[in-house]
């Protein structure tokens, strides 16, 4: 027997899907993935939206602000804090930014009222 003389094996093309079992599994796996997260992002920007509406309702009465003027500094604080979603990156700020910030605010307020303001977010370091 020679060498060279050897049994080939029968070659199996590998395994393809077919276009309709493609389209199955790719929309599979975007509704497996993409509804959670959507709803994700909904929930989330949702939610932080209700808090700044929250936030803005309570100095609107603290700080005797009007309603046109309670909106303008409700996007302020959204275009500062984010719309809250969840693939958003949320910029660190430094301590000059967020009092630069606050000042905006406090522009929109009478003038002992946005001096309260400030006082207010100095004794809590920013937070509201």
């Amino acid at each position: 027997m020679s060498k060279l003389s050897y049994k080939k094996k029968a070659v199996t093309p590998p395994a393809t899907l077919k276009l309709r079992e493609k389209v199955f599994f790719i929309g599979f796996a975007l509704l497996f993935f993409g509804l959670p997260a959507f709803f994700l992002h909904r929930r989330s920007i949702h939610d932080q939206t209700a808090s700044i509406s929250k936030t803005v309702q309570k100095w609107k009465h603290i700080y005797h602000i009007d309603d046109e003027k309670a909106e303008l500094i409700q996007q302020i604080e959204i275009d500062f804090h984010g719309n809250g979603s969840p693939f958003s990156i949320k910029p660190s700020r430094t301590r000059d930014e967020k009092h630069r910030h606050h000042e905006e605010i406090s522009r929109l307020m009478s003038p002992e009222d946005g001096v309260h303001f400030m006082k207010a977010m100095e004794k809590s370091e920013g937070k509201h």
